[in-house]
């Protein structure tokens, strides 16, 4: 995690600073950007969802709730940078309250850096939903003390059941390393786990990845697929068919044009997705309390990015579609 430290000292340097050049509105490109579904009364095989910046989504048909990362407390770059890391009990209650989170049964974690691993123990405890990730992320559930049966190991390929949802874990791969002036940060490969308990408040480098994953989400006939790392591995996703995929975007601006169009044939191209909902390109050392803002220009180019994806959704006829911070969409 000494790239991500690296990264949000940027940010820091840089706070007040947007990735777009041509307008610092987000509507520049997406002008449905705050369209809210939120309240709907839904109708039976109808699927919700909510963003929550970052990979945060809440899915919900009106009977069940699933969470995939659950990362609400977002500390401020001072915190990531200089100190230690911990949940913010207070706010995680306040979005639980808010969102009427109360029909969860899992919290399914991609992978266990800080910004999608470290809040999951506690709205495990908080509505009683069962934690499914790697070794690394049940360490920092052990770590808040959770009960062994509040959490589970998954395992990659097999399928979950959670009332009329069903979720599959599938094997993944991490966003390529920051380049900082060209300089290429990594995590320590020689720590790829994290290997026992970790207690809050940690610092970010602790919270090791562990493992990538992605998942594979079905609800009757529908599909979906949630990569939160702009990654691939080649042919991993050509036998799972998704109607909505939601892609994370982190950096991929910053990538070559060989990578973003393996990238995009590896994922978007591989299910036949009908539709894209971006993740991961907010600031998410910014409160969920305000308006989500694109990454600093030099920690990430969100508008090279966009404007890759923004081109091959409209070659390929794609529903291509920004969500706000808090906002909610049905799907189906």
């Amino acid at each position: 995690m000494r790239d991500c430290r690296i990264i949000l000292l940027t940010l820091i340097l840089l706070s007040g600073c947007h990735a777009f050049k041509p307008s610092a509105d987000l509507k520049y490109f997406f002008p449905n950007f705050t369209a809210d579904d939120k309240g709907m009364l839904l109708q039976p095989g109808q699927v919700l969802v909510t963003f929550f910046g970052t990979s945060t989504l809440l899915f919900d048909d009106g009977e069940t709730q699933l969470l995939v990362d659950g990362f609400f407390s977002r500390p401020s770059a001072g915190k990531v940078v200089f100190g230690k890391v911990s949940s913010d009990k207070e706010i995680i209650q306040s979005v639980i309250n808010d969102y009427h989170i109360n029909r969860l049964k899992g919290i399914f974690v991609c992978h266990s850096h800080y910004d999608h691993a470290m809040d999951a123990p506690e709205v495990s405890k908080l509505t009683g939903a069962k934690v499914y990730g790697s070794s690394s992320t049940l360490n920092i559930c052990k770590g808040e003390k959770l009960e062994d049966t509040s959490m589970q190991l998954f395992e990659v390929g097999k399928e979950i059941s959670l009332g009329k949802f069903s979720i599959t874990a599938i094997h993944s791969k991490h966003t390529p390393p920051f380049k900082l002036f060209g300089k290429t940060n990594a995590t320590d490969p020689n720590h790829p786990d994290i290997t026992s308990p970790l207690q809050q408040p940690a610092k970010v480098e602790d919270y090791i990845e562990g493992g990538t994953y992605d998942f594979y989400i079905k609800h009757g006939e529908r599909k979906m697929l949630v990569k939160a790392s702009t990654n691939y591995i080649e042919g991993t996703l050509n036998n799972y068919p998704a109607d909505v995929f939601f892609l994370g975007c982190a950096m991929l601006g910053l990538q070559c044009d060989t990578f973003q169009n393996n990238y995009y044939k590896n994922t978007v191209q591989a299910t036949g997705a009908k539709a894209i909902i971006p993740l991961h390109w907010d600031n998410f050392t910014k409160p969920l309390s305000k308006a989500l803002v694109a990454l600093p220009y030099l920690t990430d180019n969100v508008d090279s990015g966009f404007r890759f994806l923004l081109k091959k959704a409209q070659e390929d006829k794609i529903d291509l579609r920004l969500m706000q911070g808090g906002t909610s969409k049905v799907l189906f």
